[in-house]
């Protein structure tokens, strides 16, 4: 303590105050991450496809595939690859799985050894019918938290997210 004045020497003061911290950078990646929560919307989106369409024995890819020829008879493969945006073995595999399980059949192009078409088989069009009633029930639970004004509305945002 100073005697003249009475007041303690500044670095006392100071030692008694605590120091005010700098704030540490923030490492919360999610809370405000869009591509975090579609991420999240995306498990959940799966894990009630495979719960509900696991008998049916089809995938997100298989279900798009089947519906992409059944929607485009005669479709390539090549044209397949391009439209579900993967490489030709990719689709090789996604091809030959179809075929294989009766849904689809490749056809010869005429004047053209090396190329096929695929076209929906009666037992694809079987599966198509069940998978329809399926994916309704399947679309209803999904956005159950929503109302149909709010579905539509993050249908368009997710379209202009996707672009």
């Amino acid at each position: 303590m100073d005697r003249n004045t009475g007041a303690e020497p500044a670095t006392a003061a100071k030692r008694a105050r605590p120091k005010a911290r700098k704030a540490a950078p923030s490492h919360d990646f999610q809370s405000d991450a869009l591509g975090y929560k579609l991420r999240l919307a995306q498990v959940r989106a799966f894990d009630l496809f495979f719960e509900m369409l696991a008998p049916l024995e089809l995938s997100p890819a298989r279900v798009t595939a089947l519906s992409l020829i059944a929607m485009n008879t005669g479709i390539n493969q090549a044209a397949l690859a391009k439209e579900l945006g993967v490489a030709g073995p990719s689709v090789l595999k996604l091809v030959d799985a179809l075929e294989g399980a009766q849904w689809i059949r490749r056809v010869e192009v005429e004047g053209d050894r090396r190329r096929y078409s695929l076209e929906i088989t009666e037992q694809g069009q079987e599966r198509l019918a069940t998978l329809s009633e399926r994916l309704a029930e399947y679309e209803v639970r999904l956005s159950s938290g929503l109302s149909a004004a709010e579905r539509e509305t993050l249908m368009d945002l997710l379209d202009r997210v996707a672009r």
